[in-house]
């Protein structure tokens, strides 16, 4: 049988059929491609309309029964109201976020001491080494240099003296140490129960200490924040553990202390950071009567060195002292551990886990993820982009000096929209306790 072959007329009606179904699908992509184009600009104009309505805007959901338990919420972005439309605050939408790592511990246990951060490294200065088996304070002067990117640590020039319970705040390079004591509290036989005026002054790169003119006045368990190339120290206890509202700024180019408007809350174990040209004072421990052993403070107040005028600013969502601070990037202020009494029994110490973090710009606290080794009397300091907790004090159960702790413990935290949840009922809000358990 010969091979089969196909006229020419055949093999053109072939081409022809295969020609226009070639334009056929080439229609159907236009047609295709066509559609796609206009869902994209829909979407695109969407996207838009939708953006161009936030920021501060709020938004009702309203009967919508199956949402959340209570069918009337609002949702508020960059809002530091308490409430609105009648619906009472109900907490941040990103509670609980950010997390925490461990990293190298310190070369030693410690409390009562100062962290400040300095670029890539943090300077940890004085404290107590106490391993809560003695009866009194192994107040120390020692200095040391961890790397947040190495993660090691170096010793520095000690400071002239011992030093704990005290203030530090940094200008540019140099470091200034003030009040606090030198000596245990627990020796009674020491003059002003060990406080000290003395102010010292580390230059960083020289790594020496000198000597600067004597605070006004004995203030131990202090704060101190620099703004403005000014050293403020706020607060704290003067002899026989009195509760002081004292404010005094010392001012490198004059060599001289002076005293501004006092505190309006007076306190000691207070924390103290400068952010947005202010001083934020916060928490602290003040029980004038001596009766209320859990008179933990929940007070915040800001001191504004150009106007001179204090100003009252939204409580702390947990009441507490002896807790490590911190400024974050973002204009943000964290407030991390700090001291309980159990009970409502000042011999039972206890170690917070809680941790929150105010947005100035917002005046709203919100309540972050909780660091895993809760303690107080310790001191954090952000170095590199990151914020590091170093050391404190642990559970403390009817010890004259408490056990210290040798754990350091990073935050890294996320950003997010600012995004407040407000309910009918006030049914859930960062108040709410997570547990039975004191944070």
């Amino acid at each position: 049988m010969k091979g089969m072959h196909m006229e020419p007329s055949d093999q053109l009606g072939r081409l022809h059929q295969e020609l226009m179904e070639v334009k056929r699908s080439v229609t159907r992509s236009q047609w295709l491609a066509a559609v796609l184009t206009v869902l994209v600009v829909i979407l695109a104009i969407a996207l838009i309309a939708v953006g161009a309505t936030q920021g501060r805007s709020i938004r009702h959901l309203k009967g919508r029964e199956g949402l959340i338990p209570n069918p009337n919420v609002t949702f508020a972005t960059g809002s530091g109201d308490r409430s609105l439309y009648d619906l009472t605050y109900g907490g941040s939408l990103f509670r609980g976020s950010g997390f925490w790592a461990a990293k190298r511990p310190l070369q030693t246990m410690l409390s009562d001491h100062a962290a400040v951060g300095y670029n890539d490294v943090v300077f940890i200065l004085g404290g107590s080494k106490s391993d809560g088996n003695s009866t009194t304070e192994n107040v120390t002067s020692e200095v040391w240099k961890y790397d947040s990117v190495l993660h090691n640590y170096t010793l520095m020039a000690p400071m002239p003296e011992p030093r704990y319970r005290f203030g530090a705040a940094l200008i540019e390079n140099t470091i200034y140490v003030v009040g606090g004591r030198n000596v245990s509290d627990n020796q009674q036989s020491q003059p002003n129960d060990g406080m000290v005026k003395t102010m010292f002054i580390y230059d960083i790169v020289s790594n020496t200490w000198t000597r600067g003119p004597d605070a006004p006045e004995y203030q131990g368990d202090t704060c101190a924040a620099a703004l403005d190339g000014r050293v403020y120290m706020i607060g704290g206890y003067g002899v026989n553990y009195t509760y002081l509202n004292i404010t005094t700024v010392y001012d490198p180019e004059k060599k001289s202390w002076s005293r501004l408007p006092d505190m309006p809350t007076p306190r000691g174990d207070l924390m103290c950071a400068s952010i947005a040209d202010e001083i934020y004072v916060l928490g602290g421990y003040y029980d004038p009567t001596n009766q209320k052993p859990n008179s933990f403070s929940s007070k915040m107040e800001s001191f504004n060195p150009k106007t001179a005028v204090w100003t009252t600013r939204p409580d702390l969502l947990t009441a507490r002292g002896d807790a490590a601070i911190a400024v974050l990037e973002g204009n943000k202020l964290m407030l991390v551990g700090g001291e309980g009494h159990y009970r409502d029994q000042d011999n039972y110490k206890y170690p917070k886990h809680v941790n929150e973090v105010y947005y100035v710009d917002d005046q709203t606290w919100v309540q972050k993820a909780m660091i895993p080794t809760a303690r107080f009397r310790t001191a954090a300091a952000t170095a590199g982009g990151l914020t590091f907790v170093f050391g404190g004090a642990d559970v403390c159960i009817q010890q004259p000096v408490c056990p210290t702790l040798e754990n350091n413990e990073v935050f890294l935290d996320l950003d997010h929209p600012h995004v407040y949840i407000y309910l009918k009922n006030e049914a859930y809000n960062d108040n709410a306790k997570l547990t039975t358990y004191p944070l």
